[in-house]
């Protein structure tokens, strides 16, 4: 071969080949595989996941005001609702204390009565030793039935305290909010204190008087029967002793007794009585009750 041809044959095979050629010595070699674009996928990928971006105060701001509120308003909602309970237990502290005030005017009236019972018989005792009216028979049995009646063991009825135990212990004047009620409350608490010291002086007064009696009238003229209530006297009843001493140091004890019934304690119960009364008008009113 020439030289020439040579290089022409070497010039051929340096040509590029066509494509069908190409592609067909490619698949008779190996199998190409062909991925499929990606475009889609990345799309996706690209909606699902935004791209974040920074937080300025503002954002901030308000993601504190919303959690703020929230809270706040969970905090009205309990504090509403605590102060509704508080409210009723309010009123039912009330309404209980009425229901007391409602029996403590019954003792109060029936108290008054007793004390002016007491107080008559103590007159009329003072005035048959200040008139030395000891010598009749008659006059003697009515000394001996003023003396038992006037001397008795008296004990007024004590004031209903059921409410006002659990409202000065348990704190519970906290819980009524109407300021005329408290007010009207705490005088007629101070009322019962006044009541209860005129009666302790009283009591006292009484032992000293009864003691006294022990030496003037004999307990053997009381008969153990009684007619409507009242003692029977036998009509031989005398007295143990006529020293003038003795009847006037007496007479001035019972005295004593009878002005204290007569007089602060007598007013004491009639104050008492009318505070609750007004107390009962002041709540019926407040609450709206019958």
């Amino acid at each position: 071969m020439s030289e020439e041809e040579n290089i022409e044959e070497q010039s051929t095979e340096d040509k590029p080949q066509p494509q069908e050629n190409v592609d067909e010595i490619i698949s008779q070699n190996q199998p190409i595989e062909v991925k499929e674009p990606q475009t889609e996928n990345m799309e996706v990928h690209h909606h699902t996941h935004p791209a974040h971006h920074n937080k300025n105060w503002k954002d901030y701001f308000w993601e504190f005001l919303m959690l703020f509120l929230a809270v706040f308003c969970g905090f009205l909602a309990e504090y509403q609702l605590e102060h509704k309970i508080e409210q009723e237990k309010g009123r039912e502290y009330v309404k209980s204390f009425r229901e007391d005030l409602c029996k403590d005017t019954a003792i109060l009236q029936l108290n008054i009565e007793t004390l002016k019972r007491i107080s008559i018989a103590g007159d009329s005792l003072v005035k048959i030793l200040q008139e030395n009216r000891i010598q009749l028979s008659n006059d003697l049995k009515k000394l001996y039935d003023y003396n038992i009646t006037s001397l008795a063991g008296f004990t007024s009825s004590p004031l209903t305290d059921r409410t006002s135990v659990q409202l000065k212990n348990s704190g519970g004047m906290r819980l009524i909010t109407e300021k005329k009620i408290i007010d009207a409350i705490i005088d007629y608490w101070a009322g019962v204190e006044n009541l209860a010291r005129v009666e302790s002086t009283a009591q006292e007064m009484r032992l000293h008087a009864r003691e006294k009696s022990y030496f003037i009238f004999d307990q053997r003229y009381y008969a153990d029967s009684s007619i409507n209530g009242k003692r029977v006297i036998s009509d031989q009843a005398q007295l143990m002793t006529k020293e003038n001493l003795v009847l006037t140091e007496f007479k001035n004890r019972v005295a004593h007794i009878k002005n204290l019934f007569k007089g602060p304690y007598s007013i004491f119960l009639n104050n008492q009585k009318a505070k609750a009364d007004t107390l009962i008008k002041i709540i019926n009113e407040e609450y709206q009750l019958k």
